[in-house]
């Protein structure tokens, strides 16, 4: 199993653990299903980007086909669990009939001292050799999520340091 990089993301009132997989609201832990924390997740990962649905269903529901109906069940709960709504979209934007968008302000701290561009991609990296091992149905995929995910990491670096 791959050890996830020890990344903490402070959004507003909220941090995001990655490798404790924790989320906190002013330092209390809030309570959230593991596929809540995985779409939250990846998005803060993604944040440079809109993600579509499809995208989201292969990553949060790998090995199972379920309907848009799910996705919009999670979303509403992912948003919930980060004191934001439909309406309001501070947190979580829809962009209706494409995907879903991180919009929040977003502080990553790495405990190793590596910088967030190195540890996503580090990331990326460990995820996409994972996919291989297992024989992943879908490689073509896999390997332009991992592109993306480090052109997303070098945009969002590019971003907070001008």
């Amino acid at each position: 199993m791959n050890e996830v990089p020890s990344v903490r993301y402070q959004f507003g009132d909220y941090e995001l653990d990655a490798s404790e997989r924790a989320l906190r609201h002013r330092g209390r832990a809030c309570r959230v299903q593991p596929k809540v924390f995985a779409l939250i997740h990846f998005l803060i990962l993604h944040r440079a980007r809109v993600v579509a649905k499809e995208t989201l269903f292969r990553e949060i529901w790998p090995d199972a086909y379920v309907g848009t109906a799910s996705l919009t069940r999670l979303v509403k709960e992912a948003r919930r669990a980060v004191g934001d709504d439909g309406r309001e979209q501070r947190v979580i934007q829809t962009l209706h009939g494409y995907g879903y968008r991180f919009v929040a302000e977003v502080e990553a701290t790495a405990e190793n001292g590596d910088s967030e561009v190195e540890q996503t991609i580090d990331l990326a990296r460990r995820s996409l050799e994972a996919a291989l091992e297992l024989g992943a149905r879908d490689l073509r995929a896999r390997v332009r999520d991992y592109a993306e995910t480090c052109l997303s990491a070098v945009h969002t670096a590019q971003r907070e340091s001008g």
